[in-house]
Formats: structure tokens, C-alpha cells, sequence
């Protein structure tokens, strides 16, 4: 019996060793089968899960396109830049994180509110900028903190500069953070990068499309923490340029003006006459625009604001004002064009013309004498031009005023372009809701009351006397498809009369803006047309006493200067228009700084030497 049941044990003892033996094989077999399935059959799927764990793709910014003047001098460049960047899913403790860095790098209170925004705006994988345009000194601080403050990378990257202190800040505008309202209207993936800047004013924003250029991509390693360990560039995925932007500006002119005038505030333009490219478009005082890409300062913001120059307020485009004398060439063409006047009736000048129950007044206070049209704008007497308002009518002087381009929106290619004011009845009515009076008329004649310009205007409207055929319409972006000119519809001998009555301003004896070899440049003749843009009161009281001078005022009461010219007067090339706030008598400032510029530009322009001539008592 014994032996018995020891057979029957080890029959047991045998087969449950089989069967754990079968089970062994078939658990390593499934082992085996997993293995299989994990490693061969699945090996290309894990793979690239094994990869997104250890690479990146990050977004790599393209080089933002350069801004050139016609002769390829660089307006607006990139340069290197320093800057701190924090990617929000990497920071354990935010507020630990930015106190660290404040250690090495202070952070004012509305920069760290701005972090805090911009993480709660942005998905948690976007990074964010700290700070950027830091000194060397900090940045090679900053790299020496950020192994123990995951998430927080420095960066070398580019950003915009603008080499010419300023004086090309309101043409060319400025870059800046995208905001809100760019995110809505662009869904370009650039804009939401933290170091990205878009155009704002100017070029910059007009032609930002053509400058952004495009994003690309660059794979990374990383590590644990996420900090990038190495780079795998594939040129297939580089960020591709942004073009370059050419403006028919010359730069070297464009400091010339800048240099003229001095501490003066206006603006000044300066067109060709055959094709409306604008060689100078300057605005007096300047700012300078890197300190927009930098950030301002609030002490700088108020410097800014308080300045009653009014550094940031474009005056070549933008500035409304009365255009003066300079418009009596409009009443002028009005005139001629009705075929009523004859240029050649004198109209006595006693200093005064009386209208209704009040007396408008000449700038000559004994009166100019006998004066028909050509010696009118030569002397630029007033009385002369009431009358011939009187005769022809305010309707006729503002369609004139509209065909040589004034009281309309030039457009050049970027924002601020002001159309100005060329009053008529029916504009007077729907703006002031009043009727037109004969007072009314007398002022536009001598571009003052409604009439407003700006130097761009009075630039285009001297363009097409001078040009005498087209419509010259202002040209600023190279590339840009123009349309054809249209014809200038005023009779060609009128137009002549006027040229030659503009040459007998600057070029006969007892013209207003009258200077011997003024153009200072050898058998080269110029023409023009001075206007002192009255901005005050002047009382009867004063005008029965004495009508203080200029420089006894305050600044902000004084006669702006205003002069519109052209050069050479027998084959005219360029057209300018120049106005220096509260500076007088155009015959002075405004005259002066045009003589200079239309002598420049035709130097350059390779016409002749320049020979040696005083301005206001100074060699140039």
C-alpha cells in the first residue's frame, strides 16, 4: 500500500511539473510574442513616441527685411540682442523663478504684471519674454543663474535699429509687440512669438507684410527638465527672410534738411517733378525710434508729450496749415482760367480794401500802388488778390485748388496722410453749419482762414505748375506700381505766366524772396513764392499803433514761415515745400532752408558744382 501511493504522488508530482513546465514555455512565449509585437511590429510607432519625448520643435523667427534709401544706404536695420525668454509648463514656482531672476536682472512691477498676463493669455507651451535689449554684463549674468531655474532661457536674437538719430522717425515708424487687436486680424503663428515685433506706423506697418519674412522650424534635444541640449538643423526648414523695402528718399539730403534746420520745428518736402518721387520728407523736431523698440521710459514719455515742439506729431504729413502767399498762385491760375482778368490791369493798392463794415488789410501797411498780376506776386500784395477773389468767385479758387492737389488725401503708401481744407460754401455749411460771407473769400485768398495744407500738399501743388503737362502725384515706396499721371487740365500759357511770375519772387530785384545766385549753383535760376502763416489776432488797436514784430512775441504767437519753390526754373527737376512753425517771414526761415535743399538736391542730382553762397549770414 505504501509503495502504492508514493506512485500515486509522484504521477501527480510529474504532471504538475508538465503543467508548470507548459506554462513556463507558454508565458515566455507570450513574453516572446509581446516582445515581438512591441519591439519589431510596433518598433516605428514607439519609435516616434520615443522621439517626441526627447526632441522639440521650436518656431524659429525669420530676419526681419531692411529699409533702404534709393541709393541702398540702410534706414532700418537689425542688430544683435540680448534678451530672457521663460517657457510657463517648465516653472515649478513662478513667483520663486522671477525673484531669482530679479536678483540679477530687477523686475519692475509692470513687467511682472505683464508676465503674469501674457502666461494667462497664452497656452502653457508658448514661451514668454521677461526681458529683452539687455547689456552684455546682465545677459552673461543671467546665463550663469539659469541652471537652477528651469523653464528660464537666455536668447540671442535680432532686433530693429535705426541708425539716423531720428530723422527719418515718421516715415519709417517703428516695430512693437503684436496686440490684441493684430492677433484678431492676423493669425500668422509669428505674432504670438514673445520676441516678435510687427510694424506699428510708418513703413514699418505699411510694408510689414513684405519685411515679416517667414517662420521655420529647428528640432531640439532636450532633457529631463526640458532645457534644450542640442540643436538638429535641416536648412529645409529655415526661416526664410523678409525682403528689403527701397524708398526713392536720399538719405543724405534728408540730413541736410535735417541740419538746416537747426532747432526750428516744421516740415519740409522735396519732389522730383517728372516723377513725383519724394527725395526728402522730413518732420521738425524728431524723435528717435529705437527708443520705441526699446521701450520708453515714463520720464521719456513725458519729455515727449511736454515738448510744445511737438516731437512725435508728423508736420510734413500730418500738419495742418495756412498755406499763406503760397496759395495766391492758385487764385492766380482761378483767374486766368475764367478768362474775365486781364493779367495785366493794375488794381491800386492803398493798404487796405474795404468790405461790408470792415477793412482787410494788406501786408504792406502804406499799400503797394498800382499793381496788376505779375508785380502782385512778386510784392505779394494782398489788396490785389482780394479783388481778383472778389471778381471770380470762391468756388472757381477752391476747384483750382483741388486740380494742383490740395484738399485731397495724398497717398504715398503709409498712414497719416492729412487731405487738409479747401473751403467752398457747401463745405462751410456741412462742417459749421453756417453761410459762406464775403469775409470768407477775402481770407482763402491770401490762404488764410479755412484753408488749411500741409507741406506735402504745398510740395505737390508746386510740382504741377512746374511740370506744366501732368499731374504729379508723391512717390515714397520703390516697386510699387504707380498709375499712369493724369493730364494737368489748365491751359499751358497760364501756367507759364505763373512760372514766370514765381522766377520774379526769388530772381528780380524787389521780389520777397529775392537773393543774387540764391540757388548757389552757376547760371542755375529758381522760382518760388514766399507766405507768413499769420496765427493771431492782430487787433485795430494795434494795427492804428504798431503791430509788434515777431520776435517780441512769444514763440507760440508768431507767424509761421512758409516758402514753396522750384529749380531750375527753365527745365524745373525738383519741387520743394518747406514750413518752420512760428518762424516768421517766409521770406527769412522757410526761404533760406529751400534755397539751400533745392541747391543740394540738384548738386546730387549731378546738374552742376555747387559754388560757395551765405544763407542767413552763414557759408554752407
Amino acid at each position: 500500500m505504501i509503495l502504492q501511493s508514493e506512485n500515486i504522488d509522484s504521477s501527480v508530482i510529474t504532471r504538475r511539473t508538465a503543467l508548470l513546465g507548459v506554462g513556463v514555455v507558454g508565458s515566455y512565449g507570450v513574453l516572446a510574442g509581446r516582445l515581438y509585437y512591441l519591439q519589431v511590429v510596433k518598433a516605428e510607432d514607439y519609435l516616434s513616441l520615443s522621439e517626441d519625448n526627447r526632441f522639440n520643435f521650436n518656431i524659429t523667427l525669420p530676419s526681419r527685411g531692411r529699409i533702404l534709401d534709393r541709393n541702398g544706404e540702410a534706414l532700418a536695420i537689425n542688430r544683435q540682442d540680448y534678451r530672457l525668454i521663460l517657457i510657463p509648463e517648465q516653472v515649478k514656482d513662478l513667483d520663486a523663478t522671477l525673484e531669482k531672476i530679479s536678483q540679477v536682472l530687477p523686475l519692475q512691477k509692470k513687467t511682472v504684471k505683464r508676465i503674469k498676463t501674457d502666461i494667462k493669455e497664452n497656452a502653457s507651451f508658448v514661451p514668454i519674454l521677461i526681458e529683452d535689449h539687455l547689456d552684455w554684463k546682465t545677459f552673461a549674468a543671467l546665463n550663469l543663474k539659469t541652471p537652477e531655474l528651469p523653464g528660464v532661457i537666455p536668447e540671442v536674437g535680432e532686433g530693429r535699429a535705426y541708425p539716423n538719430n531720428g530723422i527719418f522717425a515718421h516715415t519709417l515708424g517703428y516695430v512693437g509687440r503684436a496686440d490684441k487687436k493684430d492677433l484678431a486680424n492676423d493669425k500668422d503663428p509669428l505674432l504670438r512669438q514673445p520676441t516678435f515685433r510687427i510694424g506699428k506706423l510708418g513703413v514699418e506697418s505699411a510694408s510689414d507684410k513684405i519685411l515679416r519674412g517667414q517662420s521655420g522650424k529647428l528640432k531640439v534635444e532636450v532633457n529631463a527638465v526640458g532645457r534644450i541640449v542640442r540643436e538638429w538643423p535641416d536648412p529645409k526648414d529655415a526661416a526664410k527672410h523678409g525682403n528689403d523695402v527701397w524708398l526713392t528718399l536720399d538719405a543724405e539730403l534728408q540730413r541736410f534738411g535735417a541740419e538746416l534746420f537747426e532747432d526750428d520745428s516744421g516740415g519740409l518736402a522735396v519732389i522730383d517733378i517728372a516723377t513725383g518721387e519724394l527725395r526728402t520728407l522730413l518732420s521738425m523736431p524728431s524723435y528717435d525710434g529705437n527708443l520705441f523698440v526699446s521701450g520708453l521710459t515714463q520720464a521719456e514719455m513725458t519729455r515727449l508729450n511736454t515738448d510744445e515742439r511737438r516731437p512725435q506729431y508728423n508736420k510734413v504729413l500730418s500738419g495742418g496749415y495756412p498755406p499763406a502767399s503760397t496759395f495766391k498762385m492758385v487764385v492766380m491760375l482761378a483767374a486766368l482760367e475764367t478768362g474775365l482778368i486781364n493779367p495785366e490791369d493794375n488794381i491800386f493798392c492803398v493798404g487796405k480794401l474795404r468790405s461790408g463794415n470792415r477793412d482787410f488789410h494788406c501786408w504792406k501797411r502804406k499799400g503797394h500802388g498800382p499793381m496788376n498780376m505779375r508785380n502782385a506776386l512778386k510784392n505779394s500784395c494782398d489788396v490785389y488778390f482780394y479783388d481778383l477773389a472778389q471778381t471770380i468767385g470762391i468756388e472757381k479758387i477752391a476747384d483750382m485748388g483741388r486740380k494742383l492737389g490740395l484738399g485731397q488725401k495724398l497717398e504715398i503708401g503709409i498712414s497719416g496722410v492729412k487731405s487738409g481744407i479747401v473751403p467752398d460754401p457747401a463745405w462751410k455749411q456741412s462742417k459749421l453749419g453756417a453761410a459762406w460771407r464775403g469775409g470768407d473769400t477775402f481770407n482763402a485768398a491770401i490762404g488764410q482762414g479755412f484753408v488749411l495744407t500741409t507741406p506735402l500738399q504745398l510740395a505737390v501743388m508746386t510740382a504741377r505748375i512746374a511740370n506744366g503737362q501732368k499731374a504729379v502725384n508723391p512717390h515714397l515706396i520703390i516697386g510699387e506700381n504707380m498709375p499712369e499721371l493724369d493730364n494737368l487740365v489748365i491751359d499751358p500759357e497760364h501756367l507759364a505766366y505763373v512760372r514766370e511770375a514765381m522766377w520774379s519772387v526769388c530772381e528780380e530785384p524787389g521780389g520777397t524772396a529775392y537773393k543774387p545766385n540764391g540757388l548757389g549753383i552757376e547760371g542755375l535760376k529758381m522760382a518760388g513764392k514766399t507766405g507768413t502763416g499769420q496765427v493771431r489776432g492782430i487787433s485795430a488797436s494795434e494795427r492804428r499803433d504798431r503791430v509788434r514784430k515777431n520776435k517780441e512775441l512769444p514763440w507760440k504767437l508768431r507767424d509761421h514761415s512758409v516758402f514753396v519753390g522750384f529749380a531750375p526754373y527753365t527745365a524745373p527737376r525738383f519741387a520743394v515745400a518747406c514750413l518752420v512753425e512760428h518762424g516768421g517771414s517766409g521770406a527769412k526761415r522757410a526761404a533760406s532752408i529751400s534755397r539751400s535743399i533745392l541747391g543740394k538736391a540738384l548738386e546730387r542730382d549731378g546738374m552742376t558744382q555747387k559754388v560757395d553762397v551765405e544763407v542767413d549770414g552763414f557759408p554752407l
